[in-house]
């Protein structure tokens, strides 16, 4: 299921993912405490069971700080508790601040998904994947370690949600994949005024293979590391039965 709501702001900083982070934590506080709880306090950290994706509208860079329009958030999970506490609790919110940012909420409403019934299915992403190895090291698409690292993180994503991983092999072949360096933060490098974040990411179409009921949870899970902090979010272009023909790394 996906859930869309729509902020009306003038201006955000330029790592306003942990923003939209802090929209969810707020929204979850308000519609059952109990269960931000579990998601939010507590050691270890768990594994998110969602994803989302920012689009700005009419948005032009200002050094550190960006006008816009409006922020549109797409947010995508199969855990149907987990959307309705954060839908209830966004429809209970009129206006937020963020860092002395100001956002007006303005839509909000349930957006249709696909199903997918095929054994591949080429994907679009709507925020861009993360894939990194043990150490830390972001990977390319081209990289050999690239699918394996994909696919333990799928393994892991679909473990932690319904209890058990991968139900076949899974296969990855990037088709249009282009880099974006993302320049985020959070608290503690604010406190510390450490500068930013940055993280090697990749955006574009590709194709996976693999069970369709997989394909379909990771199609609402999302995709890679950092899902919950809105990455690896997602569309379906096409399900098809074997892998195109032609890939094209950007």
């Amino acid at each position: 299921m996906r859930l869309f709501c729509a902020f009306k702001t003038g201006k955000l900083p330029i790592d306003y993912r942990m923003g939209i982070v802090s929209i969810i934590k707020e929204s979850l506080k308000r519609s059952d405490p109990a269960y931000y709880r579990f998601w939010y306090e507590g050691s270890p950290p768990k594994m998110k069971p969602f994803t989302f994706s920012p689009y700005l509208k009419n948005f032009n860079p200002l050094g550190e700080e960006i006008a816009l329009e409006e922020l549109h958030v797409t947010f995508s999970s199969p855990d149907h508790e987990f959307l309705l506490h954060l839908y209830n609790g966004l429809h209970d919110i009129s206006d937020l601040d963020y860092r002395g940012y100001g956002l007006v909420k303005n839509r909000l409403r349930m957006l249709p998904e696909q199903t997918i019934q095929t054994p591949v299915v080429v994907f679009k992403t709507r925020s861009p994947i993360l894939v990194e190895d043990a150490t830390g090291r972001p990977l390319k698409p081209e990289d050999n370690d690239y699918e394996r690292e994909l696919a333990y993180m799928a393994d892991l994503a679909l473990s932690n949600y319904r209890g058990y991983g991968l139900q076949d092999e899974f296969h990855m072949q990037p088709l249009n994949m282009k880099k974006r360096v993302l320049k985020e933060s959070n608290r503690e490098f604010r406190d510390q005024k450490e500068g930013y974040l940055y993280f090697t990411t990749f955006q574009g179409t590709l194709a996976l293979k693999g069970h369709p009921q997989d394909l379909q949870l990771l199609y609402q899970l999302g995709l890679g590391h950092r899902r919950g902090f809105g990455l690896g979010c997602v569309d379906v272009v096409q399900q098809i039965h074997e892998f195109p023909g032609n890939t094209l790394l950007g």
